[in-house]
């Protein structure tokens, strides 16, 4: 099993998906940052970040998803976790960190969190 962190990026619809699978410390801080940052070209509403394939997270997979998450509020974007590993999920919680991030179990669910947000402030 290949446990080498890798991150992945796509477009549905209009929503960028940020695939994030394998083992996340200090080493790839840099690049977790960087893909999850908010969309700078106006290409994508928002962000769905799918954590259901990582293996291991420290508190540098955290640092990144809450700058994250500040970005994507000061564009006016959803930013919505997928798929939440158990790993991840139990750094949420030790962190009381779960509950400022919308999230969902699948794409489907996550693109209809990201829909609702933005009628919400569309008003």
């Amino acid at each position: 099993m290949n446990d080498e962190a890798e991150i992945i990026e796509t477009l549905v619809e209009d929503v960028r998906v940020v695939r994030v699978t394998g083992e996340f410390d200090a080493d790839e801080a840099d690049a977790v940052t960087e893909a999850l940052s908010a969309p700078r070209d106006g290409g994508a509403a928002a962000t769905v970040v799918d954590l259901g394939g990582v293996k291991f997270a420290d508190s540098s997979l955290l640092h990144a998803l809450l700058t994250a998450r500040q970005g994507h509020a000061a564009a006016g974007l959803p930013f919505v976790l997928m798929a939440v590993s158990p790993h991840v999920r139990r750094l949420l919680d030790l962190t009381d960190t779960a509950r400022v991030f919308p999230s969902a179990p699948d794409l489907a669910s996550a693109l209809d969190l990201v829909r609702e947000e933005i009628g919400s402030r569309r008003g």
